[in-house]
């Protein structure tokens, strides 16, 4: 493989990295890529992330070439064809599953409010996140597939007539409706819950 080919591939990763589209196991290598102290990607790294967090602010519209269309295509096909049973994470049965807290991707859910997925459990079909909601943020209005577990680590939320603080926990049920969720001063949440819920509204 030549040097240009492995820079191309260092530049995708880079640029799937920063819209948070790696795989959690893919994320995790870059991450350790990073650590050991590449600069061309960091720099390259650094220049995607500047143009992802405006990627929100009126964004024109434009179609993709012929080729990165069936590269885009190629990958999700890729992905969909993974099966139910297979983890999302590669790790060792052997030793506790570690993820730090520099390690992931923030990816946005609504506006104020990011998440960062540590782990999906196939066996349950549960997903093990955190929740960053930034003062003022809400969630809104939804219908759970299944038990909902949060714990408020940091911060404070109004759900369901409640205010929960740092410390709290609650438990939503399979089918139950959350009404909107929302911070005075923000909040980080740890959340156990289904991949996917039902939005019922803003």
């Amino acid at each position: 493989m030549n040097h240009r080919v492995v820079e191309d591939e260092m530049e995708e990763l880079a640029s799937l990295y920063a819209l948070g589209a790696l795989s959690q196991h893919e994320a995790r290598a870059f991450d350790e890529h990073l650590a050991e102290g590449c600069e061309p990607c960091k720099e390259r790294l650094s220049g995607f992330e500047s143009v992802v967090a405006n990627l929100a602010y009126d964004p024109a519209e434009a179609s993709p070439s012929a080729v990165l269309r069936d590269k885009l295509m190629a990958r999700l096909y890729s992905e969909q064809s993974h099966t139910a049973s297979e983890p999302i994470l590669e790790y060792n049965d052997s030793r506790p599953l570690l993820v730090r807290a520099g390690e992931g991707s923030w990816q946005t859910m609504s506006e104020g409010v990011l998440f960062k997925q540590l782990f999906m459990d196939t066996t349950r079909n549960t997903v093990t996140s955190l929740v960053k909601m930034q003062p003022g943020a809400r969630v809104p209005m939804h219908r759970h597939h299944g038990i909902e577990e949060c714990y408020v680590i940091e911060g404070d939320i109004f759900a369901n007539d409640e205010t929960l603080n740092a410390g709290d926990y609650t438990c939503a049920f399979a089918g139950s409706i959350h009404l909107p969720i929302s911070t005075s001063n923000g909040a980080l949440l740890l959340i156990v819950a289904p991949e996917s819920f039902e939005a019922l509204g803003q």
